[in-house]
């Protein structure tokens, strides 16, 4: 990007014939979701030389007056550039010749920028050995690292949570980076609000009746890029503020600390195993904890920690990687915490599991057809071709969260105790039918089908991600939205 308004795309085509360069063009405007207008052939050493030079020039007027090295300058105004264009991650990809920038935006992967190998070398190396404030051992590309970075940018706090892996090439020097950015420091605005979470009234009613038992565990589980995190720290604040009224003893064990939790009592276990949590969890439970939040469950020491937690009568939060209701279910099962010990009552406070979805830009979104269910027509969108200066040509505008959830009954437990994971999911399954709105009984997609019905969210994503939809399936769905 040299402008909102302006695109520059730097590639490398094979000329074998004249067909087959317009294919290759053709692919280029299809991918980059624009026109090529304009064609520059040069020699390859040249082609280096410019996308060193345009990359370098994206990033030189950001930070000129700080008076720090060259490397640490330029690695500042990557972050910064980053940071303005609303990103929550940055990707880079160390090939044996170029190096490739891409920043995630609305969950969506962006060109960035270009640069030399031997240039991201040296960024990455002063990133790692010189900013970090946690990390592993000295920068090594060949083996698997992580680490924590605090930097300021224009006077604002962030954390930047770094990690690499070697990746295949024609030399061993090639990885596979991602820096995770994450906004430092005490958020302010509307601590103690479910509202701001972004899901509906109905929604946020139950989530307070999961928040609302003496103990148990609330499980979050979700892919990485679900905000998890974010959740966790909406719920933990509300709690502290609406149940606690300021007076709660909140203590956390993370790895590592993420965003800044409003009256709780943090704590980072980096590039630990799981003794290191077990510990960590032990000493949070001597230090008379009214509600005890686990970054992760990762394996069965960190499990059975927490269990132990939520037996001697603690409220627990924690997440898991897994992909709905049930799987959830059998994955914390599978991480050795028994089936005698998930069905107990108020053992499981809550479970859920979430995605963010992309929401259309309202500027530049298209028709795309007309869907008429149970005798009632919805106009359905997809993302407008090139997008907008609006949605900076990407055809997306944020993201909504989408939740699928468990409050657990006797009958449910029955079965949970067998391990009669199909019962546990029809049972589920049918507080559809009595369900006041799309709440508990729904699942993730069935209410991303709900946006997509009022014209939020891609229609032509949503078929990809998540295939057809049964109709009974959506007339359920629109008998319970206005």
């Amino acid at each position: 990007m040299v402008e909102e308004t302006e695109y520059l795309l730097i590639s490398r085509l094979e000329i074998g014939s004249l067909f087959a360069f317009q294919i290759q063009i053709s692919r280029l405007n299809s991918q980059h979701k624009r026109q090529v207008i304009g064609l520059a052939l040069v020699a390859e050493e040249d082609y280096y030389r410019v996308i060193e030079h345009v990359s370098l020039k994206q990033i030189s007027d950001a930070n000129q007056n700080i008076n720090i090295t060259d490397t640490q300058k330029q690695l500042a105004a990557i972050l910064q550039r980053a940071v303005n264009m609303g990103a929550s991650d940055l990707h880079i990809t160390r090939n044996d010749v170029l190096a490739q920038f891409e920043a995630r935006v609305n969950g969506v992967l962006m060109p960035f920028m270009q640069i030399k190998s031997h240039l991201c070398d040296e960024l990455v190396f002063v990133l790692y050995n010189v900013e970090a404030t946690t990390r592993d051992t000295t920068w090594n590309r060949a083996i698997p690292q992580s680490a924590n970075i605090l930097y300021s940018l224009s006077g604002k706090p962030y954390r930047f949570r770094y990690a690499h892996f070697p990746i295949f090439g024609e030399t061993p020097d090639c990885y596979h980076a991602v820096l995770r950015i994450i906004p430092s420091g005490l958020q302010k605005e509307n601590i103690g609000s479910l509202d701001k979470i972004g899901i509906s009234p109905e929604e946020i009613d139950d989530l307070k009746k999961i928040l609302s038992n003496p103990y148990g565990a609330y499980v979050i589980a979700g892919t990485t890029g679900s905000g998890k995190s974010t959740t966790l720290k909406n719920l933990m604040e509300w709690l502290q503020i609406n149940r606690y009224d300021d007076r709660g003893c909140f203590l956390t064990v993370e790895d590592p600390v993420e965003y800044q939790i409003y009256g709780a009592k943090q704590s980072s276990v980096v590039g630990v195993e799981g003794g290191g949590f077990h510990a960590a969890i032990k000493s949070a439970l001597r230090r008379d904890p009214d509600v005890l939040m686990v970054g992760e469950i990762r394996d069965n020491i960190s499990a059975n920690a927490l269990a132990g937690a939520v037996e001697s009568g603690h409220y627990c939060f924690t997440t898991v990687h897994a992909g709905n209701i049930v799987s959830l279910l059998q994955r914390m099962s599978a991480l050795g915490i028994g089936s005698d010990k998930l069905s107990t009552p108020g053992f499981i406070a809550g479970l859920q599991c979430q995605k963010l979805v992309p929401v259309l830009c309202n500027n530049c979104k298209t028709e795309l057809d007309v869907w008429t269910i149970s005798g009632r027509q919805f106009t359905v969108y997809t993302a407008g071709e090139g997008g907008c200066p609006q949605c900076k040509h990407s055809g997306i505008k944020g993201r909504q969260l989408a939740m699928e959830y468990f409050l657990p009954t006797y009958e449910e437990l029955a079965t949970i105790s067998k391990q009669e994971w199909l019962n546990t999911f029809t049972l589920w399954r049918n507080k559809r039918k009595t369900a006041s709105g799309l709440t508990e009984g729904f699942e993730i997609r069935e209410k991303v089908m709900a946006h997509v019905l009022r014209g939020r969210i891609d229609a032509k994503w949503y078929a990809m991600e998540f295939g057809t939809m049964a109709q009974e399936d959506l007339e359920m769905i629109v008998g319970k939205i206005q």
